[in-house]
């Protein structure tokens, strides 16, 4: 008996897409790193706004592994590899989620994403560092206004962006569709 053919993935890893993350991860690492803004036990930075950007641009693949690699070294290479774990996982979950909901939507789609990555991002900060870091519920807690602050200027910068870009540069990323999801004319 033939077996049914199986559906072919949605989010294929293809050359393209590999390369895509790479330049991510770097991108994301760059304005994670060198924008760094301390708080009382960490830092805050600009990398979500790359995070927002890859995943709206070139889907949750790119979007998760830019979001976990590029914000972890970022950790590791400033002095604060206590966080980089909870980067690897909060980050990766934040750039995949972002891409599977945001990639190719609309406007308000990408909010949505964002929100949801948002949340990601400030609750699972919190709970990492009362329960792994035990740095305590007063200094957990002063750091939540400035993870919130991150994650809207990382919203409002990578709905921004991804729009200019979309409009500016449409036909390139077209190009960067799969066959199946081109619509040609």
């Amino acid at each position: 008996m033939d077996r049914p053919r199986m559906e072919q993935r949605r989010f294929e890893v293809s050359p393209l897409i590999i390369a895509l993350a790479g330049v991510m991860i770097a991108v994301v690492f760059v304005a994670t790193r060198f924008i760094q803004v301390p708080i009382p036990s960490g830092y805050i930075h600009l990398g979500d706004i790359a995070i927002y950007t890859g995943a709206f641009l070139f889907g949750p693949i790119v979007g998760g592994v830019s979001g976990a690699l590029g914000p972890m070294l970022a950790d590791l290479t400033s002095g604060y590899g206590q966080y980089a774990p909870a980067t690897l996982v909060l980050h990766g979950l934040q750039g995949f989620l972002a891409g599977w909901i945001g990639w190719r939507a609309g406007f308000w789609r990408m909010v949505l994403a964002t929100i949801l990555g948002g949340v990601i991002i400030v609750a699972g900060y919190f709970l990492w560092e009362i329960a792994v870091l035990r740095i305590g519920l007063v200094t957990a807690t002063a750091n939540l206004p400035f993870n919130i602050w991150q994650v809207t200027t990382g919203a409002i910068g990578g709905i921004a962006l991804t729009v200019f870009f979309r409009r500016t540069y449409a036909v390139v990323l077209t190009q960067l569709r799969p066959a199946r999801f081109r619509r040609e004319a």
